[in-house]
């Protein structure tokens, strides 16, 4: 019994621990430009600032290495743009990279200095964004997990939405939101399920508990 209690309290902590920053969305495709025209928004979803020093955004292929810098505010959107700041026009960058994104695909992995906090496994093709439309592949809910493809969609317009809100309809992102945890994140879950099953192991436990009692009770009654 014991056991089974410190176990729920890890689970419990281990839920609750949510990550702060997210890739929320990835223009590989470049823009109509340029094809080298590549940018990565992260996006900071809880109630406070992050300071980025010690991330890292890499490709599992090392066509990509970004020591991450700075501070990424609350509720707000971190822009990085490969090359230079031309790359969005009129859209400051938070910060310059060096590297590509190949267009078949690659496996993306966001660390907080030697933690992981998520991978995005795009390895067969990307989830979603279009080359030939410049629609770039937006994360549809950020607590939902970034390696779960239906959390990823084409932007509703061509060159996607640096440093803005993603362009899925309002409505239905209200209805998910309303209807999940928010500010968790774990890349091998989908985060809405974590809570949900805490709490259920937890009833199971008391319940189990509950019943135990019951029968010693008869035993003792019985003696």
């Amino acid at each position: 019994m014991k056991k089974n209690l410190i176990l729920i309290i890890l689970l419990l902590a281990f839920a609750f621990n949510a990550q702060a920053v997210v890739i929320n969305e990835i223009a590989w495709m470049g823009t109509d430009e340029q094809w080298q025209n590549e940018w990565i928004e992260l996006y900071n979803e809880i109630d406070s600032d992050v300071s980025l020093d010690g991330w890292t955004l890499k490709a599992e292929d090392d066509s990509l290495f970004i020591k991450l810098k700075g501070i990424i505010k609350s509720k707000s959107y971190f822009l990085l743009e490969r090359t230079d700041d031309t790359t969005v026009p009129d859209i400051k960058a938070d910060q310059i990279y060096k590297g590509s994104l190949n267009n078949n695909g690659v496996k993306l992995i966001l660390l907080n200095h030697n933690d992981i906090v998520e991978e995005i496994d795009c390895v067969l093709g990307w989830f979603a964004g279009n080359n030939e439309t410049k629609k770039t592949m937006e994360r549809i809910i950020p607590d939902f997990n970034g390696c779960d493809p239906l959390n990823w969609k084409n932007s509703a317009e061509k060159g996607g939405t640096p440093k803005a809100q993603n362009s899925e309809e309002k409505e239905i992102l209200e209805k998910q939101i309303t209807s999940v945890p928010q500010n968790i994140n774990y890349s091998g879950f989908s985060s809405a399920l974590i809570p949900g099953m805490t709490i259920s192991l937890l009833s199971s436990m008391l319940s189990m508990g509950f019943v135990l009692k019951i029968k010693q009770k008869k035993n003792n009654i019985k003696v």
